[in-house]
């Protein structure tokens, strides 16, 4: 069965909609919350929707401890072999995730994804990453090679993952050292962990179906402001650095498509003469690791 892992700040007004999908997940026993110091009434609402169900389990951090270290508090408190995240602002689509938990169970698994939608000014319309394949398919793709070339394809809140390959090594320990090593608070820590993962060349599965409705605010880690001032940019960098060596035979052609893909998303920088100094320097080294 799964364990949901709900990391919140202050989105008391998405919330209800997040828990509402979780809820109605048949193969969800849990639903771990971890709110973070948040100051609106996130916590009224669960404690009254809690009243009538008993899967939400509700834990609130005396201070703000951000993303990654609240989903790690909420991974060391789940139960269940398997787990998903959500964040508090986006939703499932329940009878996806089932079929999504069914599509994983049944192939042996470590981890399996499926497709997200996007909400826009409350309609919801299909999101064609570039990224997703045309067909279902297990074990069959080199992941690490394309999550570096094609970006974020996996939705973290559409990927459903077996436990215990993240024993050993996710820790806190692992977010401290991803933040030192970054220079700063490192935001698209999901990225990070599905590369990781694509590293250690676990099981993993994708379903040609929509399991998920991702609903994108100026505020979150997706939103304009993490392109605009390039730390979009810089991030991708960090992780090509942190996850790429000669050993993983990427051919020219792929090294081209990883560079014309940061190179993309430093455009969008708006000041891309007068970038932090932390991100020019993983954005440096990123171009010298890449012929011309």
């Amino acid at each position: 069965m799964i364990s949901v892992l709900i990391p919140s700040y202050n989105n008391a007004q998405f919330i209800i909609m997040a828990l509402a999908s979780a809820i109605n997940i048949k193969n969800v026993k849990e639903i771990i919350i971890i709110d973070d110091a948040s100051i609106d009434n996130t916590e009224e609402i669960i404690k009254n929707i809690k009243k009538k169900e008993n899967k939400i389990i509700y834990k609130k951090n005396p201070v703000n401890l951000g993303t990654g270290r609240s989903y790690l508090k909420a991974l060391n408190l789940c139960n269940q072999d398997y787990i998903l995240m959500l964040n508090s602002d986006d939703f499932f689509i329940p009878e996806g995730i089932d079929k999504l938990y069914q599509f994983l169970t049944s192939n042996r698994l470590d981890l399996a994804y499926g497709k997200m939608a996007i909400q826009k000014k409350k309609e919801i319309f299909g999101f064609n990453h570039p990224g997703y394949k045309k067909n279902s398919y297990i074990d069959n793709r080199n992941e690490l090679e394309d999550l570096l070339i094609y970006d974020m394809y996996m939705p973290s809140f559409g990927t459903i993952i077996k436990r215990t390959v993240l024993s050993g090594f996710y820790n806190t320990k692992y977010i401290d050292d991803l933040n030192k090593d970054f220079g700063d608070i490192f935001k698209a820590h999901d990225y990070d962990l599905f590369l990781n993962l694509a590293k250690r060349r676990i099981k993993i599965g994708f379903l040609n179906d929509i399991v998920c409705v991702w609903n994108p605010k100026e505020t979150s880690q997706s939103g304009d402001k993490y392109f605009t001032t390039g730390c979009a940019a810089a991030e991708s960098a960090f992780l090509f650095n942190r996850y790429y060596t000669k050993n993983e035979n990427f051919g020219n052609k792929t090294l081209f498509k990883i560079k014309q893909r940061i190179q993309e998303k430093l455009e969008n920088a708006i000041c891309r003469d007068n970038l932090d100094s932390n991100y020019k320097k993983h954005l440096s080294r990123f171009f010298k690791n890449i012929p011309d």
